[in-house]
């Protein structure tokens, strides 16, 4: 890809291949998967290609014998390896995202029944440690709630850059938004993140993104034209475009992405049934 930020012809050429692969209907981005510790030429081919047009796509699973191995294995199908090693990840590189009855996790929304609002996720880490890749893979619901939305980030940036081009300017401010350090009892357990919201990874050479709609420790550049750029975004998140999904996973089902724009509803677990998903999230695109 060209630098889409600052060539208007490789723009243009982005955008329509982008509009013409998009897909709009979930049944189009769900793949049945019969082992996923030895995926088919022709699964690996599906879930690449959403991947490619659309930065997701959703899979279906047998019962698994063994959750994370199974799911780990896999994951480094698609060259996800190299995990991001943050708090709470246990064995093999995967976090139980459930609510959590201790006390520091349960500072975290994720760990809690809460709703979250639009985020990538990891959009607190260093650039070194840029997460690019997630999979979300669904354990066992809640007995009520738990909605995930997504929409592809790039997608965003499009209809953003269509209807305001100086909107989508605003978001590449190499200080658009800042996230003071993460300081308990004194130590200092992840530095301050500053950068902007939308960019080119220069690994990837893809337009990336990171966001979150938190209004606690974030903070966004001291300019007008951002602040108000970051109103419309959240405008445009909460509307309900074409390229909007919504799907409440149930057991066995999994979300594997280039850390598209998701967030959660709230939830409600029944005694002796708990809401329990496996994230991992990579520091490696999906290929």
């Amino acid at each position: 890809m060209a630098n889409i930020l600052v060539s208007d012809d490789d723009y243009q050429f982005w955008r329509d291949e982008k509009l013409a692969k998009a897909v709009t209907q979930i049944e189009d981005c769900l793949i049945e998967i019969n082992n996923p510790k030895q995926l088919t030429q022709a699964e690996k081919k599906q879930i690449v290609n959403l991947c490619e047009h659309n930065n997701f796509a959703l899979f279906q699973t047998q019962q698994l014998q063994d959750y994370e191995k199974d799911l780990v294995s896999f994951n480094q199908q698609f060259g996800l390896d190299d995990f991001d090693a943050h708090l709470y990840v246990e064995n093999q590189g995967l976090a139980h995202i459930t609510q959590s009855e201790g006390e520091n996790q349960a500072e975290f929304i994720p760990y809690t029944n809460r709703a979250i609002g639009w985020h990538t996720d990891g959009y607190y880490n260093a650039i070194e440690n840029r997460v690019r890749a997630f999979s979300l893979y669904c354990v066992n619901p809640a007995s009520s709630g738990g909605e995930n939305n997504w929409i592809d980030h790039q997608m965003i940036y499009l209809l953003l850059r269509q209807q305001n081009p100086e909107v989508a300017k605003a978001l590449t401010h190499a200080k658009a938004m800042s996230i003071p350090a993460h300081i308990v009892d004194g130590e200092i357990r992840r530095e301050t993140s500053v950068g902007p919201i939308y960019f080119i990874d220069e690994q990837t050479n893809q337009l990336s993104m990171r966001y979150t709609q938190r209004k606690k420790s974030i903070e966004f550049y001291n300019s007008d034209e951002i602040k108000q750029a970051v109103e419309i975004l959240d405008q445009l998140l909460s509307s309900n475009t074409e390229y909007h999904f919504s799907h409440t996973m149930s057991a066995n089902q999994g979300l594997i992405c280039n850390n598209i724009l998701h967030s959660r509803s709230s939830f409600t677990d029944e005694a002796g049934s708990v809401r329990l998903m496996l994230r991992g999230r990579y520091f490696n695109k999906i290929h």
